[in-house]
Protein backbone atom coordinates (compact mmCIF):
# COMPACT_ATOMS: atom_id res chain seq x y z
CA UNK A 1 0.00 0.00 0.00
CA UNK A 2 2.67 2.39 1.11
CA UNK A 3 4.58 1.45 -2.17
CA UNK A 4 1.81 2.59 -4.34
CA UNK A 5 1.20 5.96 -2.38
CA UNK A 6 4.64 6.25 -3.02
CA UNK A 7 4.58 5.56 -6.76
CA UNK A 8 1.27 8.02 -6.91
CA UNK A 9 1.71 10.81 -9.51
CA UNK A 10 1.04 14.37 -7.98
CA UNK A 11 -1.94 15.67 -8.36
CA UNK A 12 -3.40 19.58 -9.09
CA UNK A 13 -4.75 19.25 -5.19
CA UNK A 14 -1.37 17.90 -4.02
CA UNK A 15 0.10 21.63 -5.21
CA UNK A 16 -2.63 22.72 -3.99
CA UNK A 17 -1.86 21.40 -0.33
CA UNK A 18 1.49 22.12 -0.65
CA UNK A 19 1.53 25.98 -0.95
CA UNK A 20 -2.00 26.21 1.16
CA UNK A 21 -3.53 27.58 -2.04
CA UNK A 22 -6.85 26.84 -3.59
CA UNK A 23 -7.00 24.16 -6.64
CA UNK A 24 -8.02 26.90 -8.75
CA UNK A 25 -5.34 29.68 -8.03
CA UNK A 26 -2.91 26.73 -8.93
CA UNK A 27 -4.48 26.17 -12.39
CA UNK A 28 -4.32 29.91 -13.41
CA UNK A 29 -0.80 30.01 -12.17
CA UNK A 30 0.12 26.83 -14.52
CA UNK A 31 -2.42 28.20 -17.24
CA UNK A 32 -1.60 31.90 -17.21
CA UNK A 33 -4.87 32.87 -17.01
CA UNK A 34 -6.50 35.47 -14.74
CA UNK A 35 -4.80 37.80 -12.46
CA UNK A 36 -2.08 36.34 -9.78
CA UNK A 37 0.68 37.52 -8.34
CA UNK A 38 3.98 37.12 -9.84
CA UNK A 39 5.45 35.54 -6.22
CA UNK A 40 2.56 33.28 -6.27
CA UNK A 41 3.16 32.36 -10.07
CA UNK A 42 6.84 31.36 -9.23
CA UNK A 43 6.22 29.46 -6.09
CA UNK A 44 3.56 27.23 -7.73
CA UNK A 45 6.23 26.45 -10.78
CA UNK A 46 8.76 25.51 -8.02
CA UNK A 47 6.41 23.02 -6.00
CA UNK A 48 6.16 21.62 -9.72
CA UNK A 49 9.27 20.71 -9.98
CA UNK A 50 9.88 19.66 -6.59
CA UNK A 51 6.88 17.14 -6.66
CA UNK A 52 7.58 16.44 -10.78
CA UNK A 53 3.57 17.26 -11.48
CA UNK A 54 2.72 16.61 -15.30
CA UNK A 55 -0.86 17.44 -16.30
CA UNK A 56 -2.32 14.88 -18.78
CA UNK A 57 -1.80 17.40 -21.57
CA UNK A 58 -3.52 15.24 -23.89
CA UNK A 59 -6.65 15.53 -22.68
CA UNK A 60 -5.99 18.92 -21.50
CA UNK A 61 -5.68 19.90 -25.35
CA UNK A 62 -8.54 18.66 -26.40
CA UNK A 63 -11.10 20.32 -23.71
CA UNK A 64 -9.09 23.71 -24.63
CA UNK A 65 -8.58 23.04 -28.05
CA UNK A 66 -4.68 23.99 -27.89
CA UNK A 67 -1.65 22.28 -29.07
CA UNK A 68 0.52 23.38 -26.34
CA UNK A 69 2.92 23.60 -28.94
CA UNK A 70 4.87 26.61 -30.12
CA UNK A 71 6.33 27.44 -33.14
CA UNK A 72 9.85 28.81 -33.46
CA UNK A 73 10.89 29.74 -37.31
CA UNK A 74 14.35 29.33 -38.10
CA UNK A 75 15.32 31.04 -41.50
CA UNK A 76 16.50 27.37 -43.85
CA UNK A 77 18.76 29.13 -45.67
CA UNK A 78 21.12 30.37 -42.50
CA UNK A 79 24.71 29.43 -43.47
CA UNK A 80 26.26 27.01 -40.88
CA UNK A 81 28.37 29.76 -39.45
CA UNK A 82 25.07 31.27 -38.37
CA UNK A 83 23.96 27.75 -36.08
CA UNK A 84 25.49 28.48 -32.95
CA UNK A 85 23.61 31.71 -32.55
CA UNK A 86 19.50 30.08 -33.52
CA UNK A 87 20.55 26.69 -31.17
CA UNK A 88 21.74 29.26 -28.54
CA UNK A 89 18.48 31.79 -28.31
CA UNK A 90 16.15 27.86 -28.85
CA UNK A 91 17.91 26.90 -25.78
CA UNK A 92 16.14 29.69 -24.01
CA UNK A 93 13.14 29.38 -25.55
CA UNK A 94 12.53 25.32 -24.93
CA UNK A 95 13.46 26.03 -21.13
CA UNK A 96 10.86 28.36 -20.79
CA UNK A 97 8.33 26.48 -22.67
CA UNK A 98 9.28 23.67 -20.68
CA UNK A 99 8.60 25.18 -17.05
CA UNK A 100 5.07 26.15 -18.44
CA UNK A 101 4.13 22.26 -19.70
CA UNK A 102 4.76 23.39 -23.31
CA UNK A 103 7.11 22.07 -26.57
CA UNK A 104 9.03 24.50 -28.32
CA UNK A 105 8.67 23.09 -32.13
CA UNK A 106 10.41 24.27 -34.98
CA UNK A 107 9.79 25.80 -38.30
CA UNK A 108 11.93 26.07 -41.22
CA UNK A 109 11.44 29.03 -44.11
CA UNK A 110 13.41 30.53 -46.69
CA UNK A 111 13.24 33.79 -48.00
CA UNK A 112 10.81 33.07 -51.01
CA UNK A 113 9.28 30.24 -49.52
CA UNK A 114 7.07 29.79 -46.37
CA UNK A 115 5.06 26.40 -47.13
CA UNK A 116 6.25 24.51 -44.01
CA UNK A 117 5.00 27.96 -42.28
CA UNK A 118 1.66 27.88 -44.05
CA UNK A 119 1.29 24.15 -43.36
CA UNK A 120 1.68 24.47 -39.57
CA UNK A 121 -0.82 28.04 -39.91
CA UNK A 122 -3.58 25.51 -41.99
CA UNK A 123 -3.23 22.82 -39.78
CA UNK A 124 -3.16 24.70 -36.37
CA UNK A 125 -0.37 22.38 -35.09
CA UNK A 126 1.34 25.56 -32.60
CA UNK A 127 -0.78 27.99 -30.78
CA UNK A 128 1.55 30.59 -31.63
CA UNK A 129 5.13 31.43 -33.46
CA UNK A 130 8.16 32.88 -32.84
CA UNK A 131 10.18 34.99 -35.58
CA UNK A 132 13.74 34.86 -35.09
CA UNK A 133 15.45 36.55 -37.56
CA UNK A 134 12.53 39.29 -39.96
CA UNK A 135 13.34 40.38 -42.57
CA UNK A 136 12.37 43.74 -44.13
CA UNK A 137 9.34 43.00 -45.97
CA UNK A 138 7.52 41.38 -42.35
CA UNK A 139 6.37 38.83 -45.17
CA UNK A 140 6.28 36.32 -42.21
CA UNK A 141 4.52 38.95 -39.82
CA UNK A 142 2.02 39.46 -42.64
CA UNK A 143 1.18 35.56 -42.74
CA UNK A 144 1.16 35.24 -38.94
CA UNK A 145 -1.20 38.34 -39.02
CA UNK A 146 -3.73 37.42 -41.50
CA UNK A 147 -4.23 34.18 -40.05
CA UNK A 148 -4.88 35.21 -36.66
CA UNK A 149 -2.00 33.57 -35.45
CA UNK A 150 -0.48 35.12 -31.97
CA UNK A 151 3.51 35.73 -32.36
CA UNK A 152 6.22 37.28 -31.43
CA UNK A 153 9.21 38.76 -33.36
CA UNK A 154 12.88 38.86 -32.04
CA UNK A 155 14.56 41.75 -34.29
CA UNK A 156 13.18 44.88 -35.76
CA UNK A 157 9.64 44.28 -37.76
CA UNK A 158 7.86 46.64 -40.15
CA UNK A 159 4.40 45.16 -39.68
CA UNK A 160 2.26 47.30 -37.34
CA UNK A 161 1.13 44.78 -35.55
CA UNK A 162 4.03 43.15 -34.36
CA UNK A 163 4.98 43.05 -30.77
CA UNK A 164 8.94 42.50 -30.45
CA UNK A 165 11.89 41.29 -27.91
CA UNK A 166 14.89 42.34 -29.27
CA UNK A 167 18.54 43.12 -28.04
CA UNK A 168 19.66 46.67 -28.15
CA UNK A 169 21.72 46.59 -31.11
CA UNK A 170 21.10 50.45 -32.39
CA UNK A 171 22.39 52.07 -28.64
CA UNK A 172 24.87 49.20 -28.55
CA UNK A 173 26.91 49.75 -31.89
CA UNK A 174 26.48 53.28 -31.38
CA UNK A 175 28.31 53.02 -28.28
CA UNK A 176 30.37 51.14 -29.12
CA UNK A 177 31.24 53.32 -32.67
CA UNK A 178 31.21 56.17 -30.21
CA UNK A 179 34.20 54.91 -28.31
CA UNK A 180 35.96 53.70 -31.70
CA UNK A 181 35.90 57.45 -33.05
CA UNK A 182 37.29 58.19 -29.78
CA UNK A 183 40.51 56.39 -30.57
CA UNK A 184 40.23 57.11 -34.37
CA UNK A 185 40.21 59.48 -36.90
CA UNK A 186 36.74 59.97 -38.25
CA UNK A 187 37.43 59.52 -41.66
CA UNK A 188 39.16 56.28 -41.02
CA UNK A 189 36.58 54.06 -39.18
CA UNK A 190 35.13 51.63 -41.64
CA UNK A 191 32.11 49.40 -41.59
CA UNK A 192 31.86 46.23 -42.97
CA UNK A 193 28.28 44.99 -42.70
CA UNK A 194 26.01 42.32 -43.75
CA UNK A 195 22.62 42.05 -46.05
CA UNK A 196 20.11 45.12 -44.79
CA UNK A 197 17.45 43.08 -46.05
CA UNK A 198 17.22 41.33 -42.37
CA UNK A 199 16.36 44.13 -39.63
CA UNK A 200 19.26 43.74 -37.48
CA UNK A 201 21.68 44.70 -39.69
CA UNK A 202 19.38 47.96 -40.53
CA UNK A 203 19.76 48.87 -36.73
CA UNK A 204 23.20 48.14 -36.37
CA UNK A 205 23.81 50.58 -39.31
CA UNK A 206 21.58 53.37 -37.30
CA UNK A 207 23.99 52.87 -34.00
CA UNK A 208 26.96 53.41 -36.57
CA UNK A 209 25.86 56.13 -38.49
CA UNK A 210 24.25 57.96 -35.11
CA UNK A 211 27.67 58.04 -33.33
CA UNK A 212 29.11 60.03 -35.96
CA UNK A 213 26.35 62.69 -35.33
CA UNK A 214 26.67 62.33 -31.91
CA UNK A 215 29.82 63.64 -32.42
CA UNK A 216 29.26 66.45 -35.09
CA UNK A 217 30.96 64.54 -37.96
CA UNK A 218 30.33 62.17 -40.65
CA UNK A 219 31.20 58.80 -41.77
CA UNK A 220 33.48 58.78 -44.50
CA UNK A 221 31.26 56.81 -47.13
CA UNK A 222 34.59 55.41 -49.14
CA UNK A 223 35.04 53.27 -45.85
CA UNK A 224 30.94 52.05 -45.69
CA UNK A 225 30.09 48.73 -46.97
CA UNK A 226 26.71 47.38 -46.48
CA UNK A 227 24.81 44.53 -48.53
CA UNK A 228 27.49 41.82 -48.10
CA UNK A 229 25.72 38.85 -48.72
CA UNK A 230 28.32 36.37 -50.95
CA UNK A 231 31.89 35.71 -51.34
CA UNK A 232 32.27 38.11 -54.09
CA UNK A 233 30.63 41.24 -52.35
CA UNK A 234 32.80 40.53 -49.58
CA UNK A 235 36.09 40.23 -51.71
CA UNK A 236 35.09 43.27 -53.47
CA UNK A 237 34.44 45.39 -50.24
CA UNK A 238 37.55 44.55 -48.51
CA UNK A 239 39.58 45.26 -51.59
CA UNK A 240 38.65 48.43 -52.38
CA UNK A 241 38.61 49.41 -48.80
CA UNK A 242 41.81 48.00 -48.14
CA UNK A 243 42.71 50.98 -50.40
CA UNK A 244 41.79 54.07 -48.35
CA UNK A 245 43.72 52.58 -45.98
CA UNK A 246 41.29 52.57 -42.72
CA UNK A 247 42.92 52.79 -39.22
CA UNK A 248 40.09 50.92 -37.71
CA UNK A 249 37.25 48.43 -39.33
CA UNK A 250 33.59 47.70 -37.55
CA UNK A 251 32.40 43.81 -38.88
CA UNK A 252 28.56 44.07 -38.85
CA UNK A 253 28.92 40.59 -36.61
CA UNK A 254 31.38 38.02 -35.90
CA UNK A 255 31.21 35.68 -38.90
CA UNK A 256 32.14 38.59 -41.36
CA UNK A 257 34.94 39.59 -38.98
CA UNK A 258 36.31 35.80 -38.98
CA UNK A 259 36.46 36.11 -43.11
CA UNK A 260 38.08 39.52 -42.47
CA UNK A 261 40.40 38.55 -40.24
CA UNK A 262 41.53 35.25 -42.29
CA UNK A 263 42.18 37.86 -45.28
CA UNK A 264 44.34 39.86 -42.94
CA UNK A 265 46.47 36.96 -41.98
CA UNK A 266 46.85 36.50 -46.17
CA UNK A 267 48.04 39.47 -46.62
CA UNK A 268 50.19 39.79 -44.05
CA UNK A 269 48.56 42.38 -42.46
CA UNK A 270 48.67 42.67 -38.36
CA UNK A 271 46.10 43.53 -35.69
CA UNK A 272 45.58 45.86 -34.27
CA UNK A 273 49.21 46.99 -35.75
CA UNK A 274 48.30 47.53 -39.40
CA UNK A 275 44.91 47.74 -38.75
CA UNK A 276 42.20 47.94 -35.60
CA UNK A 277 39.36 45.07 -35.63
CA UNK A 278 35.74 45.30 -33.77
CA UNK A 279 32.73 43.57 -34.17
CA UNK A 280 28.92 44.19 -33.65
CA UNK A 281 28.16 40.80 -32.38
CA UNK A 282 30.24 38.32 -30.07
CA UNK A 283 31.26 34.69 -30.16
CA UNK A 284 33.33 31.89 -29.21
CA UNK A 285 35.17 32.51 -32.63
CA UNK A 286 36.36 35.76 -31.41
CA UNK A 287 37.00 34.79 -28.57
CA UNK A 288 39.65 32.66 -29.37
CA UNK A 289 41.55 35.07 -31.41
CA UNK A 290 44.75 36.24 -30.78
CA UNK A 291 44.34 39.02 -30.29
CA UNK A 292 40.57 38.56 -28.79
CA UNK A 293 38.39 41.11 -30.83
CA UNK A 294 36.68 44.32 -29.02
CA UNK A 295 32.95 43.17 -29.50
CA UNK A 296 29.41 43.77 -28.53
CA UNK A 297 27.75 41.41 -26.00
CA UNK A 298 24.15 39.95 -26.42
CA UNK A 299 23.15 36.98 -24.32
CA UNK A 300 20.75 34.54 -26.77
CA UNK A 301 19.79 32.61 -24.19
CA UNK A 302 17.91 35.41 -22.44
CA UNK A 303 16.44 36.66 -25.89
CA UNK A 304 15.08 33.23 -26.46
CA UNK A 305 13.03 32.97 -22.61
CA UNK A 306 12.06 36.47 -22.84
CA UNK A 307 10.66 35.83 -26.42
CA UNK A 308 8.73 32.84 -25.46
CA UNK A 309 7.84 34.20 -21.95
CA UNK A 310 5.97 36.76 -24.02
CA UNK A 311 4.47 34.73 -26.01
CA UNK A 312 2.66 32.44 -23.43
CA UNK A 313 2.10 35.35 -21.72
CA UNK A 314 -0.30 36.31 -24.81
CA UNK A 315 -1.37 32.94 -25.37
CA UNK A 316 -2.63 33.51 -21.60
CA UNK A 317 -4.24 36.68 -21.52
CA UNK A 318 -1.61 39.07 -20.67
CA UNK A 319 -0.99 42.01 -23.01
CA UNK A 320 2.48 42.67 -23.05
CA UNK A 321 4.53 45.53 -23.96
CA UNK A 322 4.75 46.73 -28.00
CA UNK A 323 8.84 46.13 -27.43
CA UNK A 324 11.16 44.86 -25.42
CA UNK A 325 14.83 45.64 -25.46
CA UNK A 326 17.30 43.59 -23.51
CA UNK A 327 20.78 45.12 -22.31
CA UNK A 328 23.73 44.48 -24.24
CA UNK A 329 27.59 44.48 -22.94
CA UNK A 330 30.88 46.23 -24.48
CA UNK A 331 33.90 44.20 -24.43
CA UNK A 332 37.31 46.13 -25.02
CA UNK A 333 40.12 43.54 -26.05
CA UNK A 334 43.16 43.91 -27.66
CA UNK A 335 42.62 44.34 -31.06
CA UNK A 336 41.42 47.71 -30.47
CA UNK A 337 44.15 49.36 -28.06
Amino acid sequence: MNNKNAQKKPQLEDIAAALGLSKSTVSRAISGKGRIKAETREKVFECIKELNYRPNMIAKSLSEQKTYNIGVVIPMDSSEAEAPFFQTCLTGMAKECAVRDHDAVVIGTERDNLSQLTRVIENRKVDGVIVTRPAADGSIEKLLDDNGMPFIVIGRSVHENSLIVDSDHVNGCRELTSYLLLQNPADRLALLLGSTEFTVNKSRYTGFVSAFMDAGSHANERLVFTGIDSELKFSKAVSVMLEEQPRCIVCGDDMLCMKLLAKLADLGKSVPQDVRIASFYDSAYLDSYSPPITSLIFNAVELGATAASQLLGILGGTAPAEETLLPYEILIRRSTM
